[in-house]
C-alpha cells in the first residue's frame, strides 16, 4: 500500500504542467480535495457540471472552494462542450447500466478534454487529474490496485488516496473541519450527475426530497423520451435489459465515484 505522497511522487514524474483535483461534492472528493490543496503546490480544483444533477452540491462545491480560497475551474458539460442531457435522452432513451459510458463520454470526458486543452500551453502538454477513488469503494474499483498513476495521452491520472479507509477519510475530513455536503449525507453520493445510468426504484423519489424541480424535471424528460418511442423511464433500462445499440460500457471511468458505489450496494441489499 502507498501514502498519498507516494502516490503523487509517482504522478509528478510525469512532468505535469499544471495539476488539478476533481471536486464533486461527496465525501472522497472532499477529503483528496482539501489533501491536494494542502500539500501540491499549484494545484486548482475542477468540477464536471454535467447539467443533469443537483444545484445545491454545485453550489456546495463553489461555495466551499470560495470559503477555503481554493481556484475552481467549473466546466460545463451544455455550455462548454455542447452535450445537452436532456437531447441526449431524446434521441437515445434514458442509458440504463448499458450506457454508462456513453453517458460518462458526453458529460464528463468531454469537459476533462476542455479542462485539459485550458490547461495546456502547448498540445502534448501533460496535465495531472487527482481523483478521490479509494479501493474498497466497490468490486468493481478493484482492479484499480496497482495502478493509482495513470496516464492516457496528455491526462495522467492520479488517485491519491486509493489506499485510504473510510475511517480514515472521516477521520481526516473531522480533524480538519471540513463541511460536509448535506445532499451526499441523504443520497449517499454527491448528486453531481444523474444521468440514470445505475438509478435504481424508488431514487427518484429520494431525489426529489433533496431537490424537487430536478426531480420534476426528470418526470418532464421521461414523457419526451416516452413520446419519441423509448418506453423505459429514468429508473429503467432498454427492453429485456439489452444494450441500447448507440451505447457501450466502459472499463476505466475516473470520474463516475458515486454511481457505481450506491449501485453495488443496492444490488448487494436487493
Amino acid at each position: 500500500m502507498k501514502t498519498p505522497t507516494e502516490i503523487m511522487d509517482e504522478a509528478m514524474a510525469h512532468k505535469p504542467v499544471a495539476v488539478r483535483v476533481g471536486f464533486s461534492g461527496g465525501r472522497d472528493s472532499l477529503a483528496v480535495t482539501h489533501w491536494m490543496m494542502t500539500n501540491v503546490p499549484g494545484c486548482e480544483v475542477f468540477h464536471c457540471n454535467t447539467g443533469i444533477g443537483i444545484e445545491a452540491t454545485r453550489q456546495f462545491v463553489r461555495d466551499t472552494c470560495a470559503a477555503m480560497g481554493w481556484p475552481l475551474h467549473e466546466i460545463r458539460a451544455k455550455e462548454d462542450c455542447g452535450q445537452d442531457y436532456d437531447e441526449i435522452v431524446c434521441a437515445n432513451g434514458f442509458p440504463g447500466p448499458s450506457g454508462h459510458w456513453a453517458m460518462y463520454a458526453r458529460l464528463k470526458e468531454r469537459p476533462i478534454r476542455e479542462l485539459v486543452r485550458r490547461a495546456q500551453a502547448k498540445r502534448g502538454d501533460r496535465v495531472l487529474l487527482a481523483t478521490g477513488i479509494r479501493h474498497e469503494e466497490s468490486v468493481r474499483r478493484m482492479r484499480y490496485a496497482g495502478s493509482e498513476v495513470t496516464r492516457a495521452g496528455s491526462q495522467v491520472w492520479a488517485s491519491p488516496i486509493y489506499w485510504w479507509s473510510a475511517e480514515q477519510r472521516d477521520a481526516y475530513i473531522r480533524d480538519h473541519g471540513l463541511p460536509v455536503n448535506p445532499v451526499s449525507a441523504m443520497l449517499g453520493m454527491s448528486g453531481e450527475c444523474l444521468c440514470g445510468a445505475y438509478a435504481h426504484k424508488g431514487e427518484k423519489a429520494l431525489v426529489r426530497i433533496v431537490d424537487a424541480e430536478t426531480a420534476a424535471r426528470i418526470d418532464r424528460l421521461e414523457q419526451r423520451a416516452c413520446a419519441a418511442g423509448f418506453t423505459w423511464g429514468w429508473e429503467g433500462a432498454p427492453p429485456k435489459g439489452g444494450r441500447n445499440p448507440a451505447q457501450f460500457e466502459m472499463l476505466r471511468m475516473p470520474l463516475c465515484v458515486g454511481c457505481e458505489k450506491v449501485h453495488m450496494a443496492h444490488n448487494t441489499r436487493s
